[in-house]
């Protein structure tokens, strides 16, 4: 079985995806981009007598930029050894995506063209000489279309026919003339290189100040750089030009005569769906409308009608704790087994968390689908008018996006993604404000309390939450832009908005499922690990001595109790010890819980069967005696269920974690926290997920039930809707993970940006917060009333600003006076 390494490269919206699942059908992503994917397990798929392994790389609009996308795309091909590059090419843009093939083509790698998406160029009059380009280029030339299913066989098969003749490749060269000399110069210098790319490819490369590959180049030529700059400057005196305007000159000359030569455009001057379409959804007055309205509809459809379907996935999450519970050994009437309790711990943290997988999955798919239609970066180009008021820029969308301004992002990423802002300016605002985006975390977190609070009004509110961080951010970035920010450089923001297309119902299920996969495994691995850490600190250093002999009083004395009402029975010989009357109360309960879940006669056969004489004690029918015994038995159970939450809470409460929760509890007790919210908070900076996980177990009962975690919130945790928009507020406005701060530290190559990222928004939520839920209940406010206030308080801030210019000083230098 012989292997091949490919890698796929193309401009964004080239629809690189449809070709990667078009031809292996399956696409996982790398944590360390999103973007770039392959299937980890195998790394390969099997075609006729080879495995080939085919990587996505992030979309880029050419190797000459310095964004991140690019950096990540250029640094797999320079260190990872592909045999070929897989260039996908948007047929109906063609000419605009053969900059980028013409840098591919100079790598010094056996490159095939997939032309995709060659049935929307065709749908739009667009026919393009296929075999002349080939021939043109020196390379194949393929015609496909992911989203039609047309072209995997036809790509596959010249991948292998080009591995085997790679014996005939000749490397490709484009004459730059003027420019050839200096290549030749540094190719000499580097000709001792072990890179199995072009010498060619790294000297013009080096030429154009490629950081990259400069940086690779200077492992083994230390004096490159001193080399490069004689060069430049060489160059530059003897013929007035600069370097990369020169090498870009001769590439765009050169896509414009493949071009003319082989593509006609029969409908060039007639107006496109798109055009049609663009004059509503990017309409100056429409545009803000419409994104608004799109954001409302995804989030009714999503979070509203996803959260019903949640009523069909909870009874199997909660048959998984019961099932869980059963075969955890039973508690000795309060004496609950460390195991089972960490058992049960487990459980509701996963529980809480996987509950909102529909809702997720909806989220998901409506985002995919928006952004296979072609409505992301007409986002942007809208959002770019709103930014520059705040001191933005286009480019912050996707950042802001990845983040979690259409909910569901990571910080992480949405933070690294800020390397490709020009704008130095727009760039440090971006990563400062990225944090206050709803990313994936969160949104469990906000699902567990409307769930809770506001049932009634989900949708609203989930769109008061999606926009208001938005408006908090520009606010933000806009205090920013006019202070400590204002004498960064600023530059222009150009974009190219992709024409619209039709999405497929495989795609749009395929990245959702990825997407939702991607959330069980951070549940299952990230989420899971932090819950361990969390049950250690809750459990130590537990009930004092003075505290466990109290509650061995009250639970003797509930013992006692029920055995005074029973003793004349006929049925006593049978429950008269502590471990019979255990016995019995984990039957009883057990058979409560199944019954509520399922109320068919089979659960009483079960039950009947597995002990008769336990079943006509907890149904007694006609039997005087087992009447008498039921009704104490039901006390009993009650005054077990208050004991067993009183420990509990007195355990919690005096853990590690609780003193912790417990010590700062004087700076947000004007926001209505307690020290169970201090203690989600706290967990919620390992993993935002833990905030779910921790409350979901702080307020679920220990028992076998059917109770969702925010109806167990909602009935144990003793809050109002107020505080559930004071929690609320404090989270929008709170810093995500630990891992974004070390990013932002990372990205701002400060520890005093990435110390105010986490220190201001803090005291920002819980300042907001605590005036929320003060004047909340002077003015006695519902928690709806308080948001929708809040809201229009900061939509008005918002507006108001962006009325107002940012005038700052964007120049330096001149004569220094010190």
């Amino acid at each position: 079985m012989k292997n091949i390494k490919t890698v796929l490269a193309g401009q964004p919206n080239c629809g690189k995806s449809t070709i990667f699942n078009l031809v292996s059908g399956i696409e996982q992503h790398i944590a360390n981009y999103p973007g770039v994917t392959v299937d980890k397990k195998t790394g390969f798929f099997k075609y006729e007598e080879y495995k080939v392994q085919m990587v996505d790389l992030p979309g880029t609009y050419s190797f000459s930029s310095y964004s991140l996308e690019e950096r990540v795309a250029k640094e797999f091909i320079l260190n990872e050894n592909p045999d070929i590059i897989i260039n996908v090419v948007d047929a109906s843009n063609l000419k605009r995506n053969l900059y980028l093939t013409f840098q591919l083509l100079e790598m010094g790698l056996p490159v095939v063209i997939v032309l995709n998406m060659i049935d929307v160029a065709s749908r739009r009059g667009i026919k393009i000489d296929s075999k002349k380009i080939s021939l043109m280029l020196g390379c194949p030339v393929v015609e496909a279309s992911g989203a039609k299913g047309i072209g995997s066989e036809e790509i596959m098969k010249t991948i292998i026919n080009l591995h085997e003749n790679k014996t005939n490749f000749e490397e490709f060269k484009i004459n730059y003339e003027e420019l050839e000399s200096f290549i030749l110069d540094i190719e000499n210098e580097i000709k001792n290189s072990t890179s199995y790319l072009s010498k060619r490819w790294l000297a013009i490369k080096a030429l154009e100040g490629d950081s990259t590959v400069i940086e690779y180049l200077k492992k083994d030529f230390l004096k490159i750089e001193e080399k490069l700059e004689k060069d430049n400057q060489l160059f530059e005196t003897k013929y007035n030009k600069n370097i990369i305007t020169f090498l870009a000159t001769f590439r765009y000359d050169s896509a414009e005569i493949i071009y003319q030569k082989n593509v006609i455009e029969e409908n060039k001057n007639k107006e496109t769906l798109t055009d049609k379409a663009d004059k509503i959804i990017l309409n100056r007055f429409l545009a803000l409308p419409i994104l608004f309205a799109l954001m409302f509809l995804v989030y009714e459809i999503s979070i509203v009608y996803g959260y019903k379907l949640t009523d069909y996935t909870w009874p199997i999450l909660a048959s998984i704790k019961n099932f869980v519970i059963d075969i955890m050994p039973n508690a000795n009437f309060t004496d609950v087994p460390m195991i089972t309790d960490f058992a049960i711990w487990m459980v509701n943290s996963a529980n809480a968390l996987l509950n909102y997988i529909p809702i997720f999955f909806i989220l998901f798919a409506l985002i995919a689908i928006m952004e296979d239609v072609g409505y992301m970066p007409r986002m942007a180009f809208i959002l770019d008018r709103v930014f520059r008021k705040f001191g933005l820029h286009g480019q912050s969308t996707l950042p802001l996006v990845l983040g979690g301004a259409m909910v569901g992002g990571c910080a992480v990423p949405a933070v690294m993604s800020t390397k490709g802002i020009a704008d130095e300016r727009a760039r440090m605002a971006t990563i400062l404000t990225v944090p206050y985006m709803n990313c994936l975390a969160k949104v469990p977190f906000y699902t567990l309390l409307l769930g809770a609070f506001f049932k009634p009004d989900m949708a609203l509110m989930m769109f008061y939450i999606s926009t208001i961080t938005i408006f908090s951010a520009l606010i933000v970035a806009k205090i920013l832009t006019s202070t400590v920010l204002r004498n960064r450089e600023t530059a222009p923001f150009v974009m190219e908005l992709p024409p619209y297309h039709l999405p497929t119902l495989k795609g749009v299920i395929i990245r959702s499922s990825q997407r939702v996969w991607l959330y069980i495994k951070k549940v299952v691995t990230i989420v899971l690990a932090v819950a361990i850490v969390l049950f250690a600190l809750l459990q130590f250093p537990g009930l004092t001595e003075e505290s466990k002999t109290k509650f061995e009083k009250m639970s003797n004395d509930a013992l006692v109790n029920f055995d005074s009402k029973i003793k004349d029975s006929i049925y006593y010989e049978h429950i008269n010890s502590k471990e019979k009357v255990s016995e019995l109360l984990n039957y009883y309960d057990n058979y409560r819980t199944k019954k509520m879940a399922n109320s068919s006669s089979s659960v009483d056969e079960k039950f009947k069967k597995e002990n008769a004489l336990y079943y006509k004690l907890i149904r007694p029918l006609k039997d005087v005696e087992a009447k008498k015994i039921n009704i104490a038995l039901r006390e009993l159970s009650n005054d077990r269920k208050s004991i067993l939450r009183e420990i509990k809470n007195e355990k919690v409460e005096n853990s590690l974690l609780g003193m912790a929760g417990r010590s700062i509890e004087p700076l947000t007790q004007f926001a209505g926290f307690d020290w169970k919210i201090n203690v989600a908070f706290l967990s919620s900076f390992a993993a935002r997920e833990s905030a779910v996980a921790t409350l979901g177990s702080l307020y679920e009962n220990n028992k076998a039930d059917n109770l969702r975690a925010e109806e167990a919130m909602a009935l144990n945790s003793g809050y109002t809707p107020l505080h559930a928009t004071a929690i609320i507020i404090f989270m929008l406005l709170t810093p995500p993970c630990i891992a974004t701060m070390i990013v932002v530290k990372m990205q701002t190559n400060s520890f005093k940006w990435m110390l105010f990222a986490i220190f201001f928004p803090v005291t920002l939520g819980i300042l907001i917060a605590s005036i929320v839920f003060t004047l909340g209940n002077i003015y006695t406010l519902s928690g709806f009333e308080a948001m929708s206030y809040y809201y229009f308080i900061v939509l008005a801030i918002t507006l108001v600003l962006g009325l107002y210019p940012n005038k700052s000083i964007n120049w330096k230098g001149g004569l220094n006076n010190s």
